[in-house]
């Protein structure tokens, strides 16, 4: 049982609304109630209090209703104005005006709180209106009228019930045709039914309706035989216009027609004037009450029918389904809103026949359209159904359902009109098009699906899963597959990795990896395995799907590639790859447990030679042998631990752990010795002997990383070869960094003949008997940057036996040419001495090179060119030294053999050098005043000279002693820092003209010395 609550009894606005348009508004009900009570008083009464119809009650209950209770004080200023005007006392006239406001007030309070929709388009909302407003709301002011009329002695007690009802019913007419129009009327209302000129129909039923009615009592009379049918012509009209403009403007027509009829009843027109007063004003209000209550009862009826048909409209957008009628006749097709909205298109922008709807039709889907449309023109023809696609207005096709249905036919039986229903199917198609694609996939795939339930049991199976396993699909159904089933508790890896997989199965709903499997045949195979779990929205598992390939062929290629990235095909030993993976392994175990690490390369001796005299099938076999006797041989049952590879050709690597470095030495000479074993290779000679080299380097003594360690042990090999072979050596860290600053260093002057930091400077040579110069010797300087002028001795061993030697040598050469075809183009007559050294002398085409440095320039620059060669060099290979000092004298190049009686040359070599000059080494001229041995090796010198017929030069020359002494000995020309230091080329002319045979002591300044 549904209880009723009271609504609120706060029957005041808050206060924020109080404003001054409340109070305005208050005033305008007030006045309006005012203005209905002269009204309703003028239309026929009974008496002087009890009219046909009273309008305050109407206003006040519609605007209660509308505004809300908070608009009461206008309405009871209103009926307290009325009560005035009525000449009645203050008390009654407080009493009246307060029991005229609570009927409405508490009415309205009841219909808002009950919902009432103020278009009264419901039959709840008519019976709620004349319930609650007309009936229990107006018995209340009814009523408190005539209680308090009664107390005043204003009314006979004999009259109470007939006045009490009398004003009942002008109180219930007055809501019926004035508060039904008030409540009704709104802008919106009004727009959507009398706008785009439906207002012109409106006004035309309005104004027939009313024409009517004043025709139907001007032509009725009192008498019976004189009613004229045009009485009932409004009821139809307003029953009309109820229906076209609905019941706004039929409410606002009878309040009209009421208003015509009160006024023709009261001129003495009409039908209703047979009788007394109360006779009369009874049929009026019949007549009255008929036209009020035909619009509530046709717009309840429309209201409901629009409801439902909302309703249904509302049920068949929510399910996606559209509605289409086709008029057979005419062809025209209607279209509902749902499936425009579906296709994106307005009423207008759609087909409106069916010709035009074909266009909308896809062209694949047009003939079956069309033969489902001639077949509903077949009156023998049973509903059908068809799917089509429909262009949507943003150009996609829509799959839609169609079923046709015939909805009216002739009489004859042939379909009048075809109401059709679209479903989208869209999704549906699409999950069609998926579903058919898994199905393709799932029997096309070459990888096996197997699918199961929950607990594993086997559903589905591919045609690639019974192929690859070798298991029957129907021999699987129900039963759990090998690969999901739990192996023997004995422990192993496969059990291991199987208790894994189900459990991560269980935990997580999906595993991958790999699996070794054996198949129906016994064989083992790889699989690659990959199990997911297929889970409802509740989060459930409602399958596992197993998807499986056969990697056993990518697996042993995998392993072979492994096997070919890592190890030696010839000896299966690791190759450089995996020993740099074993030798960071085994730093980081020295690094943890503190053994030493030895890092050894092994290198044949003359391996060559085995291949070249017994083939490289013997040369394989040796290195086979070689690599079992390495892993036998450093391997002691009791020994080191130790990892062996090679390393390519005939060159292995092996790694040693051990204790102390005495180990270490011991391991590695017990391995040279046991491979001096004799190889027995299948050849005719027997048993080979093969010797090797080995270098090593001890970790962390030597503290670097692998690629440094093994290039360590590869130059203590080397240094092993170079030291005799067949032995070993173990890496000196000392040495090593010698040899790397030598490097660092041979790249400085590397740098700095790039960066043309090199010149000539320039040594004069001198006749000391009468003064006069004879030439200059080239000498090579270095201008650093930081440590100034260098002298050769700095840089020249570092590069003498290397490319850049030569090089350098070269660029002398350039350069000595031509500083000496510019003196001579001076005036300055004087030879240049330019030194050679050994491996530049003996480089291929040196004659050729030196023709063409000289071919650039005059003749005279050739004869006054002299090459200077150490006495080593010379004899290098003296045969060479003889054949191109004769190609060069053949162009005019003189020849000085430099430091003389240094070196350990043979007269008989020296007989056969064509030279020019012999230079007396500057370590004799120092010490011969001193020294009798000297001065005898500088008298033999000259001595030699004479024999050889060549010149002599002393170098050397310091001060004037020496030269005094060389002159008296034979040796007129000298050359020394006594005479003049080295200078830069632009100094030399200048010291040549200012030259006046002088010869300086080196220590205390000029010494002047006639000679």
């Amino acid at each position: 049982m549904t209880s009723l609550h009271l609504p609120s009894l706060s029957l005041l606005p808050p206060a924020a609304t109080r404003t001054p348009a409340w109070l305005l508004l208050l005033v305008l009900l007030a006045l309006a109630c005012y203005l209905g009570a002269r009204i309703g008083i003028a239309l026929p009464h009974l008496g002087t209090e009890i009219s046909l119809i009273w309008p305050p009650t109407g206003i006040a209950l519609a605007a209660l209703v509308r505004w809300g209770p908070g608009v009461w004080p206008g309405i009871w200023a209103g009926a307290f104005a009325i009560a005035l005007w009525s000449g009645l006392p203050l008390w009654v006239a407080l009493a009246l005006a307060s029991g005229n406001t609570a009927g409405p007030t508490i009415a309205a309070l009841f219909l808002r709180q009950l919902g009432l929709h103020p278009a009264l388009d419901r039959r709840q909302d008519l019976l709620q209106w004349v319930a609650i407003g007309v009936g229990a709301g107006m018995l209340v002011a009814a009523t408190n009228s005539v209680f308090w009329l009664a107390v005043a002695g204003l009314l006979p007690s004999e009259n109470l019930l007939q006045s009490w009802l009398y004003r009942w019913m002008g109180d219930a007419v007055g809501v019926l045709v004035v508060g039904v129009p008030l409540l009704t009327l709104s802008r919106a209302t009004l727009k959507r039914k009398l706008g785009d000129w439906r207002w012109l129909a409106a006004g035309l039923l309005v104004a027939v309706a009313l024409v009517s009615g004043m025709l139907a009592f001007a032509l009725s009379g009192p008498d019976p035989g004189t009613l004229s049918p045009l009485i009932f012509l409004p009821h139809l009209l307003l029953c009309w216009l109820a229906l076209r403009s609905g019941i706004c403007v039929a409410s606002i027509g009878a309040l009209l027609l009421s208003a015509g009829a009160a006024l023709a009843t009261a001129r003495g027109h009409g039908p209703f004037l047979d009788g007394d007063t109360a006779h009369r004003l009874a049929l009026l209000w019949g007549y009255v009450c008929t036209l009020a209550a035909i619009p509530l009862l046709v717009a309840a009826l429309i209201g409901e029918l629009a409801a439902n048909e909302a309703r249904w409209q509302l049920a068949l957008d929510g399910s996606r389904i559209g509605v289409g009628e086709w008029d057979v006749r005419s062809g025209r097709i209607t279209c509902s809103r749902g499936w425009l909205a579906m296709l994106g298109y307005a009423e207008s922008e759609f087909a409106q026949d069916i010709a035009a709807l074909l266009s909308y039709i896809h062209p694949d889907d047009r003939p079956l359209v069309l033969q489902a449309a001639q077949r509903r023109r077949d009156d023998s023809s049973r509903d059908a159904a068809l799917e089509c696609r429909v262009l949507r207005k943003d150009g996609r096709w829509m799959w839609f359902e169609v079923q046709a249905q015939v909805a009216e036919r002739a009489f004859h039986g042939a379909p009048l009109r075809v109401v059709g229903t679209a479903s989208d199917i869209s999704e549906r198609r699409a999950s069609q098009v998926s579903r058919q694609l898994a199905a393709s996939l799932f029997e096309h795939l070459h990888e096996g699906l197997l699918i199961t339930d929950p607990q594993l049991r086997v559903l589905d199976a591919n045609p690639a899963f019974t192929q690859i396993t070798g298991h029957r699909r129907d021999e699987m159904i129900g039963t759990v597959p090998a690969l999901l089933r739990p192996v023997s508790p004995a422990p192993s890896v496969i059990s291991e990795q199987r208790l894994a997989m189900l459990a991560s199965v269980k935990a997580s709903g999906a595993w991958r990896g790999e699996v070794v499997e054996r198949g129906r045949d016994g064989k083992p195979c790889t699989l690659a395995v990959t199990i997911s779990a297929v889970r409802d929205r509740a989060g459930e598992v409602m399958q596992y799907v197993i998807a499986i390939s056969d990697i056993t062929q990518a697996r042993l290629q995998l392993e072979q590639l492994e096997r070919q990235a890592h190890f030696d095909e010839l000896t299966r030993l690791p190759n450089r790859v995996r020993l740099m993976h074993m030798l960071r392994e085994a730093l980081a175990a020295s690094e943890r447990e503190g053994f030493l690490l030895t890092v050894c390369s092994l290198d044949l001796d003359h391996f060559k030679r085995v291949n070249d005299r017994y083939g490289h099938e013997a040369g394989d076999h040796l290195l086979q042998e070689l690599s079992r006797r390495l892993q036998h041989a450093v391997r002691p049952k009791d020994g080191p631990e130790c990892e062996v590879a090679r390393l390519g050709g005939d060159e292995f690597a092996f790694l040693l752990r051990t204790r102390t470095l005495e180990q270490s030495r011991l391991t590695v000479e017990s391995l040279v010795r046991e491979l001096l074993e004799p190889y027995r290779l299948g050849v005719a000679a027997g048993p080979v002997v093969v010797t090797a080299s080995v270098g090593a380097t001890v970790y962390p003594i030597d503290r670097a990383d692998p690629e440094t360690l093994l290039r360590h042990a590869d130059h203590a090999m080397y240094g092993a070869k170079q030291a005799g072979r067949n032995g070993y050596e173990f890496f000196d860290a000392e040495h090593d960094r010698r040899t790397e600053q030598r490097f660092e260093a041979q790249a400085r002057v590397q740098h700095a003949f790039e960066a043309r930091q090199f010149c000539l400077y320039y040594q004069p040579k001198v006749d000391m008997r009468n003064g006069n110069v004879q030439g200059v010797e080239a000498l090579l300087r270095w201008k650093h940057p930081q440590l100034g002028v260098l002298a050769p001795a700095h840089f020249l061993p570092l590069i003498e036996h290397t490319d850049l030697g030569t090089s350098v040598g070269d660029w002398v050469l350039q350069q000595g040419i031509e500083q000496l075809a510019y003196w001579l183009r001076m005036g300055l007559d004087f030879s240049v001495s330019i030194n050679v050294s050994a491996r530049h002398l003996q480089e291929p085409g040196f004659g050729a090179r030196l023709a063409g440095l000289l071919s650039r320039h005059a003749p005279p620059v050739a004869q006054r060119l002299v090459i200077e060669v150490l006495e080593t060099a010379a004899l290098v290979d003296v045969d060479h030294t003889c054949r191109l000092m004769d190609e060069c004298r053949d162009i005019g190049v003189r020849f000085a053999l430099d430091d003389f009686g240094t070196g350990y040359s043979t007269l008989t070599y020296l007989k056969r050098l064509p030279l020019d000059l012999l230079k007396i080494d500057r370590s004799f001229v120092h010490n011969m005043l001193n020294d009798s041995q000297d001065l005898a090796i500088v008298e033999g010198v000259i001595g030699l000279s004479r024999t050889f017929a060549c010149s002599v030069v002393a170098e050397g020359v310091e001060n004037r002693a020496q030269a005094q002494r060389l002159i008296e000995i034979g040796c007129d020309v000298g050359q020394g820092n006594g005479i003049a230091p080295p200078m830069p080329a632009e100094e030399v002319a200048r010291w040549v003209q200012g030259y006046r045979g002088h010869i300086d002591a080196a220590t205390s300044g000029a010494l002047a010395v006639a000679l």
